[in-house]
């Protein structure tokens, strides 16, 4: 594969495919609401990316800008015309979202406009992917009739290089939480069966022939999307994680921000956890809904019993208030795990009492760093 590109110079494409046929054709769309501080990072790095295929491949790069208010599409037009004017194979634009305000508007806006293409990309205008993201994840496409979509896989790190390339030294060190990592290992896991729920909507690609469509009043429309795939019950159905299609992500540091955007997600998780949509298949995937609709709504209301069966499992080693006093500070105050557990459970409670007060909204703007 060639090396990253020079500033200014036409995209690189990563020569002629190695197996299953023809390379597809990629169509990426970033939606944007108010994302003038990062909109030009996300360009440079996309006009950096191995693209798959050879000059006489042509892809697509579609801007759609949801009604900002702060230079986004002015921005993303000039740096369309700059960066990706002299390209062969690579043709960018940037279109006004008139479907409907919102994200599921602003994809479909974007669908449109990428009529015609084999493989649809969907990533964030905050992420920025991995040098040969594109070229692994059509490559995953090519070599499996069976894969209907598929998604990146998340680094995340202290900080995004303005420039759009690859975090370097301090600012590519972890900040993975444990919740992350474990999550990770689950995705390993469900992605060896083709049966990958929580896929990650900051680089999420699919099938155009699948004519996905996210859903209005859905505000997860990445596991929206995912359900659509997983509930048609036909081939291709098959949903995984690409290792190899990396992206970088700056998690914003404990705060105010941190706290809106964990709020947003977990409102969002709850929205879509009570639709109706379910994946088609036995009684392991049968299974696998159950557990990601009911237990994590469940969580809150379970741990109260979880505390008292631990007071009284305590109290007939330790008997007397001090060793039930003991178990709830351990698992409270003291350990990490208790501590995090007990944010969490407290975040979801939250949010499924905002949800049956007002739905979130679809519309999304989120302050950019």
């Amino acid at each position: 594969m060639a090396a990253a590109r020079a500033e200014d110079a036409p995209p690189v494409t990563g020569g002629e495919p190695e197996r299953g046929g023809a390379p597809l054709t990629v169509g990426i769309l970033v939606p944007c609401r108010n994302e003038a501080a990062v909109i030009g990072r996300k360009l440079a790095n996309l006009a950096r990316t191995i693209w798959p295929g050879t000059d006489a491949t042509s892809h697509r790069i579609v801007v759609v800008d949801d009604h900002s208010d702060d230079g986004t599409r002015e921005q993303a037009e000039e740096l369309c015309e700059r960066l990706f004017a002299g390209s062969p194979n690579v043709e960018a634009r940037v279109v006004a979202n008139e479907v409907r305000p919102g994200k599921p508007g602003a994809v479909r806006q974007g669908l449109a406009a990428l009529a015609g293409v084999d493989l649809i990309v969907l990533t964030d205008a905050d992420v920025v992917l991995g040098e040969d993201a594109l070229y692994e994840l059509e490559r995953a496409f090519r070599a499996d009739p069976r894969l209907a979509m598929a998604c990146g896989a998340p680094r995340h790190v202290v900080a995004v290089p303005a420039d759009g390339t690859r975090p370097r030294g301090a600012n590519a060190e972890s900040t993975a939480s444990p919740y992350d990592r474990i999550t990770a290992c689950v995705r390993g896991v469900e992605s060896r069966f083709g049966a990958l729920f929580s896929v990650h909507g900051q680089l999420l690609a699919w099938r155009a022939a699948l004519g996905l469509r996210p859903s209005f009043g859905i505000a997860a429309d990445d596991l929206d999307l995912m359900l659509q795939v997983r509930s048609r019950g036909c081939a291709p159905s098959a949903v995984r994680l690409v290792p190899e299609a990396t992206f970088y992500e700056a998690k914003p540091a404990p705060g105010p921000l941190a706290d809106e955007q964990a709020l947003r997600r977990a409102r969002a998780y709850v929205q879509i956890a009570r639709a109706e949509r379910h994946p088609h298949g036995g009684g392991a995937s049968r299974l696998q809904w159950l557990a990601y609709r009911r237990l994590p709504l469940a969580a809150p209301w379970l741990l109260p019993l979880a505390i008292v069966g631990g007071l009284l499992s305590l109290a007939l080693v330790a008997p007397g208030p001090a060793g039930s006093l003991g178990a709830l500070v351990a698992l409270g105050f003291v350990l990490p795990p208790g501590r995090r557990l007990c944010r969490l459970l407290a975040l979801i409670r939250r949010a499924g009492r905002l949800e049956r007060e007002t739905p979130v909204a679809e519309r999304w703007e989120m302050a950019r760093r």
